[in-house]
């Protein structure tokens, strides 16, 4: 039996970083990054990666010493005999990963501004064709299971949910953009059903259809549906976990940052971590903070997802206190 097996997307990703991609705030309070159509742009870093929020998840566990593996889907090429062979080498086991050789494994390019922020290319290519029936449900069995996005697929969400159910198989879920646009009346059977549900700032205000100024309002709107615990992160004003009506904020810790890309996995699954080692919230909050910190100083995904588990001295520095 695994300790987690991870449920999502695998994909190979190239992170551009240019100081020449300039920032411009928009009349809504966002950013957008431009640079000059025909131009030559100079780069300053360039790096080949692995991705996607399953394979992010898996190698946070495998790190830890946790026995993990993950379910994704990955093409016949160069790109995903790569992917593969990265995650073989971080201990993360791969005998549940689908090869699509017909297919070209999913592939990312990440523009990175001089700040961190970035703007993702996206190819689905394999990563969209995770088949439910290549799945061996029969010999399914974990302490839990980190499901990222799963291409808007809500019938194998539901299928995962109830396999769980009957194993006694914790969940976490960190949906995508195509589970959440499907909106809250379809997705709240399947969140009650969810142990952690999480979030960024922006997709649970879209989910719960709330004003981008009013947390409070998206919290009570969505923090009755997981079993145990809500998550909503919210970049440099750090994350909120709500559970039992309770809810606690966990402040960043301030180090400059190369890239963001990453870090709700890293999050995320940090905080899983955390619970399969301790289940007291606070304490997963910590774990997940310094597994963000780690990710958000280095250029990849996965290149700064942490070795160890914090110390007791690293954990008071991440500051929680319950809010609001």
């Amino acid at each position: 039996m695994y300790d987690v097996i991870t449920i999502g997307a695998a994909t190979r990703d190239a992170f551009v970083k240019s100081d020449a991609f300039e920032i411009h705030a928009t009349e809504h309070e966002q950013s957008e990054g431009c640079f000059p159509l025909g131009a030559k742009i100079e780069v300053e870093d360039l790096l080949l990666e692995t991705g996607g929020g399953a394979t992010n998840a898996a190698v946070t566990f495998a790190r830890l010493g946790h026995k993990a593996a993950t379910i994704a889907s990955v093409g016949g090429d160069p790109s995903g005999h790569e992917l593969t062979a990265a995650l073989k080498s971080e201990g993360v086991h791969i005998s549940l990963l689908q090869v699509m050789k017909k297919l070209r494994t999913a592939f990312s390019i990440i523009l990175l501004a001089g700040s961190g922020e970035r703007t993702i290319l996206v190819y689905r290519g394999a990563a969209g064709k995770l088949s439910s029936s290549a799945i061996p449900w029969k010999s399914l069995k974990a302490r839990w299971f980190y499901v990222s996005s799963v291409g808007g697929d809500l019938m194998l969400m539901k299928k995962i949910l109830i396999h769980a159910e009957k194993h006694g198989i914790k969940v976490a879920w960190n949906p995508g953009s195509k589970e959440i646009t499907q909106g809250l009346p379809a997705l709240a059977p399947l969140i009650r059903m969810v142990d952690m549900f999480t979030l960024n700032k922006e997709e649970a205000e879209l989910l719960a259809g709330t004003s981008p100024r009013d947390l409070k309002a998206t919290i009570a709107k969505l923090q009755g549906l997981p079993r145990k615990v809500l998550v909503i992160t919210d970049g440099l004003a750090g994350a909120y976990a709500t559970a039992k009506g309770k809810t606690l904020h966990s402040g960043i810790i301030d180090v400059p940052r190369i890239n963001v890309t990453g870090a709700g996995d890293s999050f995320g699954s940090g905080m899983v971590a955390g619970l399969l080692k301790k289940d007291d919230i606070a304490y997963a909050l910590a774990v997940g903070t310094w597994n963000a910190t780690g990710v958000v100083q280095q250029m990849g995904a996965k290149k700064g997802l942490i070795r160890k588990y914090p110390t007791p001295a690293m954990t008071k520095q991440v500051a929680i206190t319950e809010w609001p």
